[in-house]
């Protein structure tokens, strides 16, 4: 099993690139927390919350642009300002912080605007180091990365938070980021990418390509799993969310960490109806939950369930690297980041509906029908007709 993982992280700069992405998108699982904890003893929850909101709604929306920025002008001249930005906008809101809450929004909003697209650059990449069936491999770490940087993330806020203080642990969150891009673009592997491989004058709509059926499908599966993240909470706690329910979503997380692991040591080829069987294992696995008996019963099916996630993931992520039009991979895998946004939005917003208004049980059959969606817009390929007999 782990041959495979031996040979492809053997490659130059496999390894490297994988670490120093990961810890550069750590931001990613760190800084909504961070400014909740910064801002809520001075302005309660709601406000802190406005500006957590405000923060990730600014990075969906600029993701795409400074994705295609990479495109056009190489991921050094992209992603270095941006990380030094991300980190001096940290300084600059724990300094404003208990000061002024518009300053504060207005710091947050920036701060979304300067978040570096790291995964973005590194999905777009393993096609090009190592080809598209080798990518795989990749992918499932990658997949697993992303499970890893949400259970590291969170705690490693929490932890810092309580020993030195909250603005510490968002100071840790910009640091991170720099530190993790200026390690991730130093590496030699850059040397042959940094000029663009399409000009802005030739620049490929992507709305008309596939790339936005790959779009669709990753909104889809995030809002299922946004809606699984509340029911949980409800199903396990009731009306006031307990350290259980937390412990549930990290075994949760632990079954998609297994399955990444398990997928990216295979051998088979990605395709597009293994793609559809995969996104229907991943409903499917979520849609069962409703039928546990209990907390332990529910983390168990949940466990299993998650098995089928992040191959799920890494199958998309495979698949859309390999039809993305040449010197667009970036910007392809920007939209890609923005479903995954829209998707747990929405997701967090209909879980909580159907909680409130149906129960957890019904909220977890919808968050598996909601991932069952996604099914439709994988890419179908008619076969060739027939050609006519003679006579």
């Amino acid at each position: 099993m782990l041959r495979r993982y031996r040979e492809i992280l053997g490659e130059p700069h496999i390894a490297r690139l994988l670490v120093t992405a990961m810890v550069g998108r750590l931001p990613q699982g760190m800084s909504s927390l961070a400014i909740l904890l910064l801002l809520t003893p001075g302005v309660g929850y709601g406000k802190a919350g406005l500006a957590t909101g405000l923060s990730v709604a600014t990075s969906g929306a600029s993701n795409v642009l400074v994705a295609r920025a990479v495109d056009r002008l190489g991921a050094r001249a992209v992603l270095v300002p941006a990380a030094t930005g991300y980190a001096a906008l940290t300084v600059v809101l724990a300094l404003v912080a208990r000061h002024s809450y518009p300053a504060s929004l207005l710091v947050c909003a920036l701060l979304g605007v300067t978040a570096p697209p790291v995964s973005s650059v590194a999905r777009g990449m393993w096609p090009r180091l190592l080809g598209d069936e080798r990518s795989q491999v990749v992918y499932g770490l990658e997949a697993t990365a992303q499970e890893l940087v949400f259970i590291v993330g969170p705690a490693g806020v929490a932890l810092v938070a309580g020993t030195a203080g909250s603005r510490v642990a968002l100071l840790m969150s910009g640091g991170l980021c720099l530190l993790g891009v200026l390690g991730f673009v130093s590496s030699p592997a850059f040397a042959g990418f940094e000029r663009p491989q399409l000009s802005a004058g030739r620049h490929v709509p992507l709305w008309r390509t596939r790339v936005m059926a790959f779009t669709a499908i990753g909104t889809c599966l995030t809002m299922g799993f946004g809606m699984t993240e509340i029911a949980t909470v409800a199903f396990v706690s009731g009306r006031h969310a307990t350290a259980a329910a937390g412990v549930v979503l990290a075994i949760w997380s632990g079954g998609s960490l297994v399955g990444g692991l398990v997928f990216g040591a295979g051998a088979a080829q990605v395709t597009d109806r293994g793609l559809g069987v995969s996104l229907v294992l991943a409903g499917a696995g979520i849609a069962v939950s409703a039928a546990a008996p209990g907390k332990i019963a529910l983390a168990v099916i949940l466990f299993v369930g998650a098995m089928g996630v992040a191959p799920a993931l890494a199958r998309v992520y495979t698949r859309l690297g390999a039809i993305a039009p040449s010197g667009t991979r970036t910007e392809a895998f920007g939209w890609l980041s923005v479903g995954f946004q829209v998707g747990s939005s929405l997701g967090a917003a209909l879980g909580g509906l159907c909680v409130e208004g149906l129960g957890a049980r019904a909220a977890f059959l919808i968050a598996g029908a909601a991932a069952l969606l996604s099914v439709l817009a994988v890419p179908v390929r008619r076969a060739p007709s027939p050609a006519p007999t003679p006579g």
